[in-house]
């Protein structure tokens, strides 16, 4: 597998889509790779759960279910915890690369898991120190919802983003999740986008935006 360093992914545009919990990342990372695939380009897809299911990898694993995961998630601190997700991110970065597809779609990339971390009470300045090695996306995408609108998408909610509480600390911890989002969105230079609208109507948009910005 090769490094996914700023400098290794051999010209291949990535395109993120963030948001916090339940924003619709994943439905509008399928839907835009759909679209991409319809234009003729091969695309890979890239979760944090890829580097848990893909079969060679998880074959290495001790974890059998996403619940097993999610309870080694839960005795970690945020420093241990972030080394993990961010060292899982890179695994399913190296997987999508081996594909060499023509674009990388990210569904969250490190930055969900940077502020779920800091809004677990990590220090941010360290936990960005370890972001320094993930590729810098070509465009990224931010779906804006709010902490009551992701309760309300929830029908099951893991402990881990719910800050380990109920749905009242859910929001709380959604809020608190969503503003360091929020700050790296204006750090970045971003694209905000409203969660809430017509789902195939963003997808146009973003995909109008892909061709227009990275693939003219």
């Amino acid at each position: 597998m090769s490094s996914t360093d700023k400098h290794s992914t051999d010209g291949v545009p990535m395109i993120c889509i963030s948001g916090g919990d339940a924003s619709g990342k994943s439905t509008q990372v399928a839907a835009l790779a759909a679209a991409l695939a319809a234009d003729g380009r091969s695309v890979a897809e890239v979760s944090i759960w890829d580097a848990f299911t893909d079969p060679h990898v998880a074959s290495k694993l001790p974890f059998g279910r996403r619940e097993d995961v999610f309870a080694y998630l839960r005795i970690l601190g945020p420093g241990a915890r972030a080394h993990f997700l961010f060292h899982a991110l890179h695994v399913a970065l190296d997987l999508a690369l081996e594909q060499s597809p023509d674009i990388v779609l990210l569904n969250a990339h490190w930055y969900k898991y940077f502020a779920t971390e800091v809004a677990h009470g990590g220090d941010p300045e360290v936990l960005r120190a370890w972001t320094e090695g993930f590729p810098v996306p070509d465009l990224t995408f931010f779906l804006e919802i709010s902490p009551e609108t992701a309760l309300s998408r929830k029908e099951q909610r893991s402990d881990y983003e719910s800050g380990y509480g109920d749905a009242v600390a859910f929001v709380e911890f959604q809020t608190r999740s969503q503003e360091v989002l929020a700050g790296l969105c204006t750090e970045l230079g971003w694209t905000r986008l409203d969660g809430t609208g017509d789902p195939k109507k963003l997808t146009a948009r973003m995909l109008a935006a892909v061709r227009d910005e990275v693939l003219r």
